[in-house]
């Protein structure tokens, strides 16, 4: 049984009673500043008017976050998941904004970002970052100063810089499932002096290892039909994870720095369960058998195909900084580059059916490419800071998509093929500016921004067999083609921002968003392929509270907000057969909606986080294939009406000559819907689930020249059984479940 809203409500205004307590607080000695490189320079977290949540190191460990799926449920109104079936194929959705289905050939609503350069896919979204400092996560249009796709929001992953001191940290860990895990990270001395020679350089490496087995095993056939194939899988979800990084720091000068980075995730999991929760028996009797628990996991399944899924990332990066100095009415003047190449390669195979019966399998191959330039000049004056910037971002695509449907029956598999060339070009700009007349008393910040983008896309698409209802190759009905198209925006944004007092201030948002438009690499015609959906657009309107309270131990960020989407593109998945999905221009949408985050420090070593996400979204038109707006009959994926987040972290000195830290963090999301169409829902609706998460530790105790570090900690922890994701033919549905409960205990040495 789940807690009801109405008593999460309560919970949570006892709770925010309780951290308002007087005589609690007055043991308190106040919050931690959290700097943030958000606006593309560095501020306080609490004087960027725009909705963000950052997590600073200790959060990332101590909450055990190391890819942003681990953030699921920890920012008001945004979901992290994997797509379905996938492991690594990321599901990100900010106020309502997502990209439902990883098809590589689309592109994501929600900009991820490492060290300031974009990932352009969400398939290979879930990777392992080896030496993570930050996480930031924006929510809401951010058109102005981020390059690519954020009609959602973005999320910037900030990795370590080294240190230029001898330094390192090793830790093993094991757990339940058979985890284990080590990892290792080794800063170097500074070589070299500043300003002398080629300068001062200093590096640091990170590498990391982790193993575990499944969650659901392979069994053979528990039916005994004669139409089911020996089974061939061993298990679903299985993990076995290499990643590294190498970072360089070059200091030549005082002013001018160069910094390479290479990172790299390698990946060899094996996909979701396929759990089948529903059966069309009038269509497909011979599945019912194999009809499992739509709330409950299975620990066994049975499947013909050898499931795999394999993911090889590789990330180069080219950070230039140089401090002009003074520069007369520019004021301070630096002017920043970042060059980058990032390479995935990406092969799985799937078994969509839930049974040992060939149904439906299918696999996709996957080369990706992207190389992206960006030019900034960051200024400040006593009044103004400005940044201005180029940005430029190619991509290359080749998918090979093999598909088999009712290969049982004889059907051959279908090779499918698509990719596609893609450029980006554009300009942008953002300055703060602090009037100075007297009656303001320097309380009002205008903030202004704009970006002109021009992207252009050539797309190849190939289907040299085609098969017709009855399983019969059509000749006739095989294509192939090419398609091209360009397209050009402009984003502008304001921002009004009124410091009430030193310690509050209020801010009103103007900011439109846009999203490139683009051809269906899965379509099943040519004509459809070639007929390219239009990009998306939003406008979105904001209001918002930054604030600290009680001598800075109380923060409370508040924002309200509503968003105009135009030409909303919306992933439909056809259930024909085809296990196709394609993007739609669905028409018009209104998404208000409400969040809240409370951080304070109650005492002493005590600190408790509340966040609550109330989403509205509704669509004003929504025109079907028929030309018919069926806007009331239409529901909005990934947007659960509430979601609500509380943790709790507690800090014991002198525990054995270091400390003692416990940390819980209990998130709950409300019942919520994947796809618009309702028919697809009947049987997809996710019910609504709270997690508990925890962790205990030892830390900083002494040991030799450096300090141990002991933890246990746990995931979960009440077990769940809850479904993420389905894919909804219309004759059977397949469904896929979030992680059981996970547990296991680390151990670090610091040096």
């Amino acid at each position: 049984m789940y807690m009801r809203k109405t008593g999460i409500a309560r919970a949570i205004a006892a709770a925010l009673l309780a951290t308002a307590g007087a005589q609690a607080l007055a043991q308190a000695t106040g919050l931690e500043e959290i700097v943030v490189t958000a606006q593309k320079r560095e501020q306080s977290l609490q004087d960027a008017p725009v909705a963000i949540s950052a997590f600073g190191k200790d959060a990332l460990q101590q909450q055990r976050i190391t890819d942003v799926q681990d953030l699921n449920g920890l920012v008001p109104n945004v979901q992290f998941a994997a797509a379905p079936s996938s492991t690594t194929g990321a599901t990100v959705a900010i106020r309502g904004a997502v990209t439902t289905n990883p098809a590589p050939s689309w592109e994501p609503t929600v900009g991820m970002y490492v060290d300031g350069v974009f990932i352009g896919k969400v398939l290979g979204g879930i990777f392992d970052v080896a030496d993570l400092e930050r996480v930031e996560v924006l929510r809401g249009p951010q058109g102005s100063l981020y390059g690519k796709n954020t009609v959602g929001g973005a999320i910037n992953l900030v990795t370590r810089k080294p240190s230029g001191e001898l330094s390192g940290e090793l830790t093993a860990g094991m757990g339940n499932e058979g985890y284990w895990q080590v990892r290792g990270s080794l800063d170097t001395a500074a070589i070299g002096t500043v300003g002398e020679g080629l300068g001062q350089l200093s590096a640091n490496i990170t590498l990391q290892h982790e193993e575990r087995d499944g969650f659901t095993r392979g069994v053979a056939d528990p039916v005994g039909s004669p139409l089911a194939a020996p089974n061939v899988a061993d298990e679903w979800e299985g993990l076995d994870s290499d990643a590294g990084r190498i970072a360089l720091l070059l200091n030549v000068t005082e002013n001018f720095e160069a910094r390479y980075a290479y990172d790299f995730s390698n990946k060899d999991n094996t996909p979701q369960a396929p759990h089948l929760t529903h059966v069309d028996t009038s269509q497909v009797p011979f599945l019912l058998p194999y009809v499992v628990a739509d709330d409950e996991r299975a620990d066994t399944l049975s499947s013909e195909t050898e499931v795999f899924e394999e993911a090889e990332i590789d990330g180069h990066a080219l950070h230039l900084g140089y401090d002009l100095g003074e520069q007369g009415f520019l004021g301070d003047v630096q002017i920043k580059s970042i060059t980058s190449y990032r390479e995935m390669s990406w092969d799985d195979l799937l078994d969509i059916d839930g049974s040992p019966i060939d149904a439906f399998h299918s696999g996709r191959g996957i080369d990706y490419e992207q190389t992206s330039e960006e030019l900034q000049i960051v200024g400040s004056t006593d009044r103004v800071n400005y940044v201005l910037g180029y940005y430029y971002f190619d991509e290359s695509l080749d998918v090979i998509n093999p598909i088999t449907f009712f290969g049982v029956f004889g059907a051959p598999t279908a090779p499918n093929a698509y990719g596609l060339e893609g450029e980006s070009n554009a300009v942008f700009g953002q300055v703060d500016w602090k009037p100075g007349a007297a009656a303001l008393r320097d309380r009002l910040t205008v903030t202004l921004g704009a970006r002109y983008t021009e992207e252009e896309k050539e797309q190849y698409i190939s289907h040299p067999i085609v098969i017709d209802n009855t399983l019969q190759v059509r000749p006739e009905w095989a294509f192939a083609g090419e398609a091209d198209e360009n397209w050009n925006n402009f984003s502008p944004s304001v921002t009004l921002s009124w410091d009430l007092t030193e310690e509050a201030s209020v801010y009103a948002r103007y900011a439109e968003g846009w999203k490139s438009g683009g051809f269906n690499g899965e379509s099943s015609t040519l004509a459809e392929f070639q007929r390219a959906y239009d990009p998306e657009e939003v406008v979105s309107y904001e209001i918002g509270l930054k604030s600290r309270w009680l001598d800075n131990r109380v923060q409370v960020n508040a924002a309200a907000f509503e968003n105009n989407v135009d030409d909303m593109q919306l992933s439909i998945f056809l259930a024909d057969g085809s296990a196709a999905s394609v993007v739609r221009n669905a028409g018009e949408a209104t998404v208000r909606g409400f969040e809240l985050e409370v951080l304070a420090e109650p005492g002493e070593n005590r600190l408790v986080k509340l966040g609550w996400g109330y989403l509205d979204p509704e669509y004003d038109t929504y025109i079907d294939d028929t030309g018919a707006n069926v806007a009331d009959d239409r529901a909005f994926p990934y947007a659960p009406e509430n979601t609500f987040s509380a943790g709790a972290q507690y800090t014991v000195s002198g525990v054995l000559g270091g400390n003692l830290v416990g940390r819980l963090d209990w998130n709950y999301t409300d019942d919520r819907v994947l796809y618009p169409e309702p028919e697809q829902n009947k049987f997809s609706k996710l019910d609504d689930y709270a997690l508990l998460n925890g962790r205990l530790s030892l830390t900083e105790l002494p040991l030799g020249n450096g300090s141990l570090e002991v933890a246990a900690w746990g995931k979960n922890l009440t077990d769940e059984e809850y479904r993420v994701s389905t894919i909804p033919f219309l004759i059977w549905t397949v469904s896929y479940f979030g992680a059981p409960r996970t547990y296991g205990m680390e151990v670090s040495y610091k040096f």
